[in-house]
């Protein structure tokens, strides 16, 4: 019986190489599916709270879409996205499901209201923040879909909870940076390009 080698070494330097830097660029991948899903998340459970304190402007988005809006309905979504974000930090995998389903949700929310310019003075995101939906929500939804949906398939955590401490401390550190980007992306940088438009 023949047994072929099938190692990149078998064909030789160059392919051995190739080899490798695929393997480089699908691991480079994973981490930054990883580092994206731990940026949504902490926004995700940032959002909630949010809701639950000020459910008034997230009501207000939902009416101007004709969805069903109260301040109940927005403080129980708000707990959904506590639960999803806190539980997919936690345990990733599997639990990141909830959180990809809001994400999903959430892009098909903004891109309707921002092809039909509703008439919404905020997303409910961020609290009282004048923050109508915008393109930079409809990129950072789809974004972050793509990435939590990435990181369940390979059933990871967005945390690298086996890490060293001072790996574990620097990464969340990243993370709640990325995190406070992405929100001054999509909450201060609207209305600084183009201040008189929420007048």
């Amino acid at each position: 019986m023949l047994c072929h080698d099938l190692s990149p070494h078998r064909f030789g330097p160059e392919s051995s190489d190739l080899f490798f830097h695929q393997r480089d660029r699908s691991t480079l991948t994973a981490v930054v599916a990883q580092a994206v899903s731990a940026v949504a998340l902490i926004l995700l459970a940032a959002s909630g709270v949010s809701k639950i304190v000020e459910p008034d402007p997230t009501r207000g988005a939902m009416a101007a879409a004709r969805l069903p809006s109260s301040p109940t309905i927005s403080r129980g979504l708000g707990l959904v996205e506590i639960l999803s974000g806190v539980v997919g930090l936690a345990l990733g995998g599997r639990w990141l499901a909830p959180a990809v389903v809001l994400y999903l949700g959430f892009f098909m929310f903004t891109i309707i209201a921002v092809r039909q310019r509703l008439p919404i003075q905020s997303c409910g995101c961020f609290g009282r923040e004048d923050t109508p939906p915008t393109t930079a929500h409809v990129v950072f939804n789809a974004v972050a879909a793509v990435s939590l949906t990435f990181t369940a398939l390979m059933f990871a955590s967005p945390v690298p909870w086996s890490g060293t401490p001072t790996e574990l401390v620097l990464y969340l550190l990243f993370a709640l940076l990325g995190a406070y980007l992405a929100y001054l992306v999509m909450a201060q940088l609207p209305s600084t390009l183009h201040p008189t438009s929420s007048q």
